[in-house]
């Protein structure tokens, strides 16, 4: 019903308020209701190959979500992890700025050197100590730490001397004459 219709009944004595926005509100839900039947009406009449065309580009859309979902907490998983790699190093690294003694260790069969001071190189020598190489840069960090990084990343390279039981080996030939301890290699 128009706005002046209902101005003019209103006029005339023929209908009060009440009625009005009692069939106002009839009208509304008839046109609803016949919004939803339309919609139902068309799904109904849709053919079934055409049904089983739309089920199956909504199991694809799903199954794609779900391989996007499992890459981006791979990916989560993956900055999770360098980042407490790189807290491990950062709160346990050595600085090796200082160093001036050269000390050798094989990568990927190629010997590669690394500055350190006295104290870092018998460290090293006695497996107190070790090498890791994180983002192309080595740190020098102690050796209890490498398991906790190899728990987070078994592809990093970590070098560190195996310490020997008791230190002498029987089949030694040289193990009676003692090597003085201001010998510089």
């Amino acid at each position: 019903m128009s706005d002046a219709l209902r101005e003019q009944l209103l006029k005339a004595g023929l209908a009060d308020e009440k009625r009005l926005k009692q069939s106002k509100k009839e009208l509304q839900k008839q046109r609803q209701k016949q919004r939803k039947g339309g919609k139902k009406a068309k799904a109904t009449a849709m053919p079934a190959p055409e049904k089983q065309r739309l089920a199956e580009e909504r199991r694809l859309k799903a199954e794609r979500d779900r391989t996007l979902n499992q890459q981006k907490e791979a990916q989560k998983r993956q900055k999770s992890v360098k980042a407490q790699i790189e807290d491990l190093l950062k709160r346990h690294a050595q600085s090796t700025r200082d160093g001036e003694i050269p000390f050798h260790f094989t990568q990927d069969n190629k010997v590669r050197k690394l500055e350190v001071t006295a104290k870092q190189q018998q460290g090293l020598s006695q497996g107190k100590l070790a090498i890791v190489r994180h983002d192309s840069r080595y740190h020098l960090v102690p050796a209890d730490i490498t398991e906790k990084l190899l728990e987070r990343d078994a592809s990093l390279f970590i070098y560190r001397v195996e310490a020997s039981t008791d230190g002498t080996d029987d089949d030694d030939p040289y193990k009676d004459f003692p090597i003085p301890d201001d010998l510089q290699w």
